[in-house]
C-alpha cells in the first residue's frame, strides 16, 4: 500500500479544506461564512425609507347641488407612513402647516388642490384632489361676503344680506355682466370716478353688486362717525358731496369687511342699473312719483312702505342722494374749478322721479340731501 492515501481519506481532506476556506472567507467578510436569510430580511426592512401616503376626501357633499348651492367644500386629509416615527406635519394648499397626521381645509373655488405630508424621517409625500361641486357665482347665485348672513334669499325680489352690526345690502343681479348708464351719450354728464370703473370690472366678473338697502345714516364707532346702512335711522343729511364720498369709501374699512369687498358712493352706472332692474317688477317706477315720501318730513330709513321696492327703501323720495356723476354746464362753471355733482331722486320737500338728474356744486349741502352706498367685490 506504500504511501498511497485511500480515496475516502482524500475526499475527507478535500471537504475539510473547503470548510476551512469558507470559515476563513466569513471571518474576512464579516458574514460568518453563511447567509442568514431571516436576519438579512429584517435588516433590509429596518432600512426602508418610508414616504408618507395621503388620503384626501371631500366631506358631507349633498348630491342635490342645484338646491344647496355650495359655497365651499371641506376637504379632510389623513397621512400615513410605514415609518415607526410617524407623520410630522401636513401642508395645506394655502401653505399653512398643521402638526400631526390629520387636517381639514375649506375649498372655496372649483379647481385642483395639492397637499403634502412630511414624515418625522424627513420624507415628503403629496396628493391632489379636484373640487367641482361649488356653485359658480352668478346673477342668480350671489357671493355672500364673510361676516354677512342672508336674511332674504329671493334674488328676483331682493336678496338681502346683513353684517353683525345691522348694515343691510341688496343684491342687484346683472345677468349680462354689463351695467347700464342712461347719460353715456350726453356730453353734459361724465362718470370718471375710480369706484365706477372698479364697479364695472367687478360686475363683469361677478354679475351683480350690492346696493345699500337704506339711505346712509351716521353710526358711531369709538367716537368716530361712520357711514351705515341700517333700518329705522334718520338719514345723514346736510353733508356735501366731498364728505359723502369719503365716508362712503371708508365704510368697508371701518366695519372691517373682508374678501376684498369695498364700499363706495352710488355712481351713475349703479343708479341706472338699479332702476332698470326695479322697473321689471314695478312698472315705470323710475319715471313717476307714486312711490316716494314727499310729505315734507324726512322719515327714518325704511319707513315709507310704498317706497320699498325689491327690498330697497326710499330710492324715490325722503332725501335726495348724491352720486359721483359730474354735471358739466358751461354757464355755471366756476373759476375755482368746483365741480357739479349729480343728485338723484326726490325728497320730502321736492317731488321728483327716481330717474331725475340735477347738478349742484360738490361743496354745498342741504337739509334734504343725503347719500347711499354700494358694496362690491374687487
Amino acid at each position: 500500500m506504500g504511501g498511497k492515501l485511500s480515496p475516502i481519506i482524500i475526499i475527507v481532506l478535500l471537504v475539510l479544506v473547503i470548510v476551512i476556506a469558507i470559515v476563513v472567507y466569513g471571518v474576512v467578510t464579516g458574514t460568518g461564512g453563511f447567509t442568514n436569510n431571516s436576519n438579512t430580511n429584517t435588516q433590509q426592512s429596518e432600512n426602508i425609507v418610508a414616504t408618507p401616503v395621503l388620503s384626501l376626501k371631500k366631506k358631507d357633499i349633498d348630491e342635490d347641488l342645484e338646491e344647496n348651492k355650495l359655497s365651499s367644500v371641506t376637504i379632510t386629509v389623513t397621512a400615513t407612513t410605514e415609518d415607526k416615527d410617524g407623520i410630522a406635519e401636513i401642508t395645506l394648499p394655502d401653505k399653512t402647516t398643521v402638526k400631526g397626521d390629520t387636517a381639514t381645509f375649506e375649498a372655496t373655488e372649483n379647481k385642483k388642490y395639492s397637499f403634502s405630508a412630511k414624515g418625522v424621517n424627513g420624507e415628503v409625500g403629496t396628493g391632489t384632489i379636484e373640487v367641482t361641486e361649488i356653485a359658480e357665482i352668478s346673477a342668480s347665485n350671489p357671493y355672500v361676503p364673510t361676516g354677512f348672513s342672508v336674511i332674504n334669499e329671493d334674488v328676483d325680489k331682493g336678496f338681502v344680506i346683513q353684517d353683525e352690526n345691522g348694515n343691510q345690502y341688496v343684491w342687484v343681479p346683472v345677468e349680462s355682466g354689463k351695467l347700464t348708464r342712461d347719460m353715456i351719450l350726453n356730453g353734459k354728464y361724465e362718470e370718471s370716478s375710480t369706484s365706477a370703473t372698479s364697479l364695472v370690472n367687478s360686475v363683469a366678473k361677478y354679475y351683480g353688486f350690492y346696493i345699500a338697502r337704506f339711505e346712509t345714516s351716521e353710526y358711531d364707532i369709538d367716537g368716530e362717525s361712520v357711514a351705515a346702512s341700517m333700518a329705522g335711522k334718520i338719514p345723514w343729511t346736510n353733508i356735501t358731496y366731498l364728505d359723502a364720498v369719503n365716508y362712503a369709501n371708508d365704510s368697508a374699512t371701518k366695519f372691517e369687511y373682508e374678501d376684498g369687498c369695498s364700499t363706495a358712493l352710488m355712481n351713475s352706472y349703479a343708479w341706472d342699473t338699479v332702476l332698470k332692474w326695479i322697473d321689471i317688477n314695478y312698472e315705470n317706477y323710475s319715471q313717476n312719483t307714486n312711490y316716494g315720501n314727499y310729505e315734507y318730513t324726512v322719515y327714518p330709513t325704511g319707513t315709507t312702505e310704498s317706497d320699498t321696492v325689491n327690498n330697497i327703501c326710499d330710492l324715490a323720495g325722503n332725501v335726495r342722494e348724491w352720486t359721483t356723476e359730474i354735471y358739466k354746464d358751461s354757464a355755471n362753471d366756476k373759476s375755482d374749478n368746483i365741480k357739479q355733482r349729480v343728485i338723484r331722486g326726490g325728497s320730502a320737500n321736492l317731488s321728483r322721479t327716481p330717474s331725475s338728474h340735477i347738478g349742484y356744486a360738490e361743496n354745498t349741502s342741504d337739509t334734504y340731501w343725503g347719500f347711499r352706498m354700494i358694496l362690491y367685490k374687487q
